[in-house]
């Protein structure tokens, strides 16, 4: 029987033939490791970087002809 590098129980020497030097259980405990990193570092990729103007959009259309901010505001009088 071979003995898994990380927690030194046996396991099948089958599965030391296929170059695996872990037991099962490390072995799953380690993929899963190695499957979030992955993840997350895809997801990081996928997002957005939101810069300049992005991050502000209101401030796109704060310039357009006939905006609020641009035309002045209609004054009520008390009594119209």
């Amino acid at each position: 029987m071979a003995i898994c590098i990380n927690c030194e129980e046996d396991y099948n020497d089958k599965r030391l033939a296929l170059g695996y030097r872990t037991c099962l259980d490390c072995g799953e405990s380690e993929a899963q490791g190695i499957i979030a990193a992955r993840t997350h570092a895809k997801l990081c990729e996928m997002t957005p970087y939101v810069s300049g103007s992005l991050t502000q959009p209101d401030a796109l259309f704060e310039t357009r002809p006939g905006s609020i901010t641009t035309a002045r505001p209609k004054e009520f009088v008390v009594g119209e």
